[in-house]
């Protein structure tokens, strides 16, 4: 098909939608920074977003590895909790 067939206006809609949801998210996660301790928001992020293990993690921030898991869970929740109901 081309350009202007009915699937590029479908592609248009759920490319605006991704961007949404990912503007939405951002915003949800600078929000939620302010909510947190440095170290809880590091400790999340480090090994959620940067994937890093939680030992890693936790030798760096000199905490345990049982706070790593602690903050991940956190902050995770809080973000479900923040995004419930907006990305249905």
């Amino acid at each position: 098909m081309g350009l202007d067939g009915a699937e590029s206006g479908d592609a248009t809609d759920t490319l605006a939608e991704n961007e949404y949801r990912h503007w939405l998210v951002r915003q949800a996660l600078e929000i939620m920074q302010s909510e947190f301790e440095p170290t809880t928001w590091k400790a999340c992020w480090e090994s959620v977003v940067s994937d890093r293990p939680a030992a890693e993690v936790a030798a760096d921030l000199n905490v345990s590895v049982e706070v790593v898991y602690g903050a991940k869970s956190r902050v995770l929740r809080r973000l479900r909790e923040e995004l419930d109901g907006l990305l249905d």
